[in-house]
């Protein structure tokens, strides 16, 4: 049976499993079935360590990784919220350039345009 070169690296769980694929003629359900308990590589063949071991969190861990979550959801709802204010440009999301008032007025500043006594003030 000759080997397919590949371009990367891979893991040797995937090698394992397109090595199992290309045994059973490409067909995943043939992979699942595979009746051949006998080879070595049986247990692996759908692409996964049987044999690992998962690793048991303390409620701090666990905790650790609710509020992580939450951080996570809380900045996606952000960005979708953003969303709706960018202008699309093709494949490029952009906001709108804001105006020079938009910006003086969010400074804080108001354009003048030249001194105006204000009203009641000396008549």
């Amino acid at each position: 049976m000759d080997l397919p070169v590949q371009s990367q690296p891979t893991s040797p769980a995937k090698a394992i499993r397109a090595f199992c694929l290309e045994c059973c003629k490409e067909s995943a359900q043939e992979v699942k079935l595979c009746p051949a308990a006998e080879c070595p590589l049986h247990p692996f063949r759908m692409g996964k360590n049987p044999f690992r071991k998962t690793k048991a969190l303390t409620e701090e861990q666990k905790q650790k990784m609710a509020e992580g979550r939450e951080r996570f959801n809380l900045s996606k709802s952000i960005d979708n919220q953003c969303d709706s204010e960018k202008v699309y440009h093709g494949s490029i999301k952009t906001y709108p350039t804001p105006t020079f008032e938009e910006i003086m007025l969010s400074n804080g500043k108001y354009p003048t345009y030249g001194n105006f006594p204000e009203e009641g003030v000396g008549s």
